[in-house]
């Protein structure tokens, strides 16, 4: 006798069979995706990679255009000595040069100025103040820098001195270097910074600066007249002894002189007009009176030896 095998087991492996078909043919689609996520990534990468490279081809032909050769100092921050800085530099010019001695232009730009005051914190001590400094007007040097020895034969490498002073417009503080061809303008190697060390000129920046000084001006201007009157005070006293002795020799005294050299008397004031009249038109006036008195005198005693 044959049995009947139940349906349900049927179907089940219907269902697995149908289960199986759905994976397979979901396997293929998620590879799928995988894959075009990994090639869109390889895409991208291979893209940034070229603009990076097209980027640095770009910069480099740039670069080697504007720059030539190295420059090295063997000192970036020089002290200063009688007024003055001394840098030492090694200029490899990237090759022999045409000529024994090329013409370069070293062009400084201040960046910093070291400023040394005197303020009410620190009236006797200066400080220094570093001040940053922009927009500045370089500082242009033109050298001519040899490459050849004494026998003429021309080498890439040279080592230089450059000296820097006070009196061509420098100071200590930080500048920005920049060396040029003068031919071309082409720039030897890269723009360094150096810093000149040195005490620069001391600012009063001090609120109590003006009393001060007016004071001790004062104290001079009265200490020079005092001088100039001690001064003026000794010869004055020779001068005025010797005229003296010399006028009382050569003058004698109205004492002295005789009764007929003596000087004649003057009149008392009279009253009026306040005037002095002369010799004949004072004696009138008193003249006259007496002339009539004498004749009223002479007249009365004629009347009298009349009578008797």
């Amino acid at each position: 006798m044959r049995t009947a095998r139940p349906r349900t087991g049927h179907l089940s492996q219907l269902g697995a069979r149908r289960q199986r078909a759905e994976r397979s043919h979901a396997r293929p689609a998620h590879a799928g995706a995988a894959r075009r996520l990994d090639g869109g990534r390889r895409l991208l990468l291979a893209r940034i990679v070229a603009a990076a490279l097209a980027l640095l081809g770009a910069w480099l032909p740039a670069s080697a255009a504007h720059a030539a050769g190295t420059v090295i100092i063997a000192d970036r921050s020089p002290k200063e000595e009688n007024g003055r800085w001394k840098l030492k530099m090694t200029i490899n010019y990237g090759g022999a040069p045409h000529l024994a001695h090329i013409p370069m232009l070293f062009a400084f730009t201040p960046t910093v100025h070291y400023e040394r005051a005197l303020t009410d914190q620190s009236p006797e001590k200066p400080i220094l103040n570093k001040i940053p400094l922009q927009n500045q007007q370089g500082i242009n040097e033109s050298m001519d820098v040899g490459f050849s020895d004494g026998s003429g034969k021309i080498f890439a490498v040279t080592k230089f001195d450059f000296i820097l002073r006070r009196d061509r417009g420098f100071e200590a503080g930080e500048y920005d270097l920049v060396i040029k061809r003068a031919s071309d303008g082409v720039q030897m190697g890269q723009k360094q910074k150096i810093t000149l060390q040195g005490d620069n000129e001391i600012i009063d920046r001090r609120a109590i600066v003006f009393s001060g000084e007016k004071k001790k001006k004062d104290d001079k201007a009265d200490k020079a007249d005092k001088a100039d009157a001690e001064k003026s005070d000794e010869p004055a006293d020779e001068t005025e002894g010797e005229p003296a002795s010399d006028a009382a020799d050569a003058e004698p005294s109205s004492a002295e002189l005789p009764p007929d050299e003596a000087p004649p008397p003057v009149s008392p004031k009279q009253g009026g007009c306040g005037c002095r009249l002369a010799p004949d038109e004072a004696a009138a006036p008193f003249a006259l009176p007496l002339v009539a008195l004498g004749a009223a005198v002479a007249l009365a005693r004629r009347r009298r030896g009349r009578r008797n």
